[in-house]
């Protein structure tokens, strides 16, 4: 465990002055960063010629204030993109299993497929195929249709293509054309449906996860049997509290939720 003793005063100093940039959104001056951090002007005037060297800062030629450059944008995306999406969504997966009371799955796309990376359940849910390294096909699961909802409509038909659209069960849909329609509606509303469309008795939602980017990373989904999920709980319910959930888990992973 580290003492004040082992603290480097030099970069203790430079990374408290960032810190104040970083509250300042119109950026310091040489003496007003001398003033809050009680340091000679010709001290700061060496800190600030560093940093700009390094592009984590920048001078605004209007006001000859400082602040934060785009370097530190690389350091937040690095850290952002090194985050563990299963173990940031874990906690969150098992609160909206305790709250719904069915199978929560976790999601990413790898090729033209989806793969389960988690899965929760209750004690109250029926025996589901799925299970966490399992693949199955996007067209036909609610995750599928959400990681596949913001691509562009060429680049789908190039995934959808190389595993074709086998039926499931009698409601999948296997014309690229009403799926492409369906994923206007994903993108719009801001979830997907699987109406039984890839095992028989059961009906899921899906959501997306987004990273710092806004980039859609993964997608979370409810399933469970048809008699409990109802389109009418999937629709007036569990809809609102699916999108929720899948809003607090990317925020953690640094996306600012937007009006969508």
């Amino acid at each position: 465990m580290s003492t004040r003793k082992d603290i480097v005063q030099s970069v203790d100093r430079a990374l408290t002055l960032l810190e104040c940039l970083a509250e300042e959104t119109d950026g310091l001056g040489v003496t007003e960063l001398s003033n809050r951090l009680d340091l000679p002007k010709s001290t700061i005037s060496r800190f600030l010629k560093t940093l700009l060297e390094r592009q984590y800062i920048r001078q605004n030629p209007k006001t000859g204030r400082y602040q934060l450059g785009l370097r530190i944008l690389y350091l937040y995306g690095s850290l952002m993109d090194h985050l563990d999406v299963r173990k940031v969504a874990l906690p969150y997966l098992e609160a909206l299993c305790r709250e719904t009371n069915e199978v929560i799955h976790l999601c990413v796309r790898d090729g033209a497929e989806v793969v389960y990376v988690e899965k929760v359940e209750s004690e109250t849910t029926i025996r589901m195929h799925s299970k966490v390294g399992n693949r199955v096909l996007m067209h036909c699961t609610a995750v599928g249709k959400v990681l596949l909802s913001e691509l562009e409509e060429d680049e789908v038909a190039g995934i959808i293509s190389r595993k074709g659209m086998p039926r499931k069960t009698e409601n999948t849909i296997t014309d690229l054309n009403k799926l492409l329609t369906e994923l206007s509606a994903v993108r719009s509303q801001g979830y997907a449906i699987d109406d039984i469309e890839h095992e028989e008795g059961i009906r899921c939602i899906g959501a997306p996860i987004r990273n710092h980017a806004g980039q859609i990373v993964a997608a979370i989904s409810i399933s469970g049997p048809t008699f409990r999920m109802t389109k009418e709980r999937v629709e007036q319910e569990l809809s609102l509290t699916i999108k929720y959930y899948a809003q607090l888990i990317s925020s953690q992973l640094g996306y600012t939720c937007q009006r969508r």
